[in-house]
Parts: structure tokens; sequence; C-alpha cells
């Protein structure tokens, strides 16, 4: 082979070497951007517009935390509430419920927030606001163990259900999920008998714990939670299925899902769990970046971003946040205005 011949066939192998640097540097990657903010943890978040709203606060019941970040500018209310918040959703611009410990549940609309909280010793872990009515569930994990199911309608809130078994954790759309059990919202009147009178049972054998569920469809849902290891489950219109996780994601419980129509699924948990289902199967670090544990998992802009802290500590409680997004970014907490 003449040295040109050399030269030439070497060119592809040179022109390849060269570009991988360059595409890996314009590859989206998982990093951290927040370790230990002050107020608490956060566990959950939601999107006003172009404004995510994310919530949590310290898990002795000292205070509720609301951060709200837009384009590169995130501050946070440390005294937000006198309890922590564990959810958060709204339906419509500026307009959203979030709930928490002890019953307490937040309206807020036309810039003002308003106290609606419920006289229950339980915590409020989920609530959904489809517009007309507004649905807020939970229980107590440290008593009764047993759900109840709260609805907002013409301005009041009622106690819809009580006495189930199993603690109810998330709703999404007419989906429940909670302690060993699923249940779906029925047309008909709402409230508890022996029979489920307004809930249909869709509980599994398996009895999986389920933290959080999140559908792109009424055909297309997906649940996730477990005790000690991660466990996620599919609903496809007729049954509900088990989905293999990927060691690189997590081996431990999960706790937060997000989807959306045309989106991949991701999933947040326990020990720096977090990646997403995609078309071509699992994306994940190929380690935990972080030992911290994540509650949720949410979108902002081009990003996704996964929102924990120091899940297990009770008092000094601080917040984490990761990414998923080209390049780095740092956050910087100042007090809102």
């Amino acid at each position: 082979m003449t040295q040109l011949g050399m030269k030439a066939s070497r060119l592809p192998w040179l022109l390849t070497s060269l570009a991988l640097p360059l595409l890996a540097a314009c590859s989206p990657e998982f990093s951290i951007s927040l370790e230990s903010g002050d107020g608490g943890v956060l566990l959950a978040a939601w999107t006003d517009q172009d404004e995510l709203l994310a919530v949590g606060g310290q898990l002795d019941g000292a205070s509720g935390l609301l951060v709200r970040a837009e384009g590169d500018r995130w501050c946070a209310e440390d005294d937000f509430a006198d309890r922590a918040l564990w959810w958060i959703h709204g339906n419509g611009q500026g307009r959203w419920y979030a709930v928490g410990e002890e019953g307490l549940i937040l309206r807020h609309e036309d810039g003002v927030t308003t106290d609606e909280s419920v006289e229950t010793p339980a915590t409020l872990y989920g609530v959904w606001d489809d517009g007309d009515r507004v649905w807020a569930v939970g229980g107590d994990v440290w008593g009764d163990r047993l759900g109840e199911v709260w609805l907002r309608e013409g301005g009041n809130w009622s106690l819809a259900a009580s006495g189930l078994p199993g603690v109810l954790f998330k709703i999404w759309d007419d989906w429940i999920v909670g302690d060993s059990v699923i249940y779906r919202l029925s047309g008909g009147p709402v409230g508890f008998d022996q029979k489920l009178f307004g809930l249909e049972d869709y509980s599994l054998n398996e009895a999986p714990r389920l933290l959080t569920v999140r559908g792109r469809s009424a055909d297309d849902v997906w649940a996730v939670g477990g005790s000690s290891q991660g466990t996620m489950w599919h609903w496809d219109g007729a049954d509900w299925s088990e989905v293999p996780l990927s060691p690189l994601c997590t081996n431990q419980a999960l706790n937060g899902v997000w989807t959306s129509p045309g989106e991949d699924v991701w999933i947040a948990g326990m020990s720096g769990a977090m990646g997403a289902l995609t078309d071509d199967g699992w994306n994940c670090p190929e380690v935990p970046i972080t030992g911290e544990h994540f509650h949720a998992v949410w979108p902002h802009g081009d990003d996704v971003l996964w929102f924990g802290g120091n899940l297990f500590s009770t008092g000094d409680n601080y917040a984490t946040i990761t990414r998923y997004g080209m390049g780095e970014q740092i956050i910087e907490l100042s007090a809102c205005n």
C-alpha cells in the first residue's frame, strides 16, 4: 500500500475519533444541580405555564417549602406552610393545589394562597384537579394505615371515602394507587361501603406498594413503587402487567414517575435512582451520581429534573436536585420577593 493509500484508509477512523468528543459534548447527561438546599426536602413539582413550582419542607412537621423557577432563576419560600407539603397539581393558569401533613390543603388562584385544610390526622400525599372537582388522597402510615379520599366540589371539601385497606399515595386522572391497592374512580356517586361504591377495585394479587401513577393516555398508564426493591407496572387498557427494571436505574424502591403523550417514562427513587424507559430501552447513569433519595421527577424546559434530599432524616432536612440535559447547571436558591 502506498503512503497516500495508508493515509486515505486512516482518514475515516481519524474523523470518527475526532467526532466522538464533540458528540459527547453535545449529548444530554445526568448531573447534580443542587446538593443541599435549605428549607427541607423537595417532594413534588408542577408547571404553571413557564414557571416551575416545587414543594416539600421539613419532615419533622416544622415548615413547608415552596420553590419557584423560571428560566435560570430559582427562589425559595422556606416558611410557605407550617408543615410539609407532599404534592402539587393545578388546572389552568395561576391555579393550583398543594397538599401535605395532617390534612394540609393550600389553594392558589389569582395570586392568592388560601388554607383549605381538612380535619384529619392523615397526610394527604396526592392531589388532582380535573377542572371541575379536586381530589386529595392519603392516610396515616404511622397509625391505622387506612386510606381516605377527599373531594372538593362546589367550593367545599368533604370526605368521599375512608377506611380503605391501604394508605393512598397518588392520584392521576381517575387512577388512585397506594399500599397494595389500586382504585379507579367510577362515574357514579362517590362514597364508601363494603362494596367500594364509587371506587372500582383494580388491586393486584401481587399486592405491590405503589407510590405514584401517571399516564400518556387512558390506555397507557404507568405506576411505580416498591418496599425494599423497585417495581414498575403498566396498564394497557385491559390489564396491569409488571415491567422489568434496569439494575443501572435502580435496585431500590421507586417513588416517582413522569410521562406525557409522546414522551419517555421517567422514574425517580431511593439512593439516586433515576432514568427513563425509551423506545430503545432504559437510559440511566452508569453509576449513581448521588446517594440522596428522590421523590419526584418533572420536566423543566428542555431538561428533566429529579427532586428529593435526605428523606430518611427528621429534622434539618435539605433538598437535592439532579438534572438530565445539555451540560451542567448549578442552581442557586435565593429568597423569593
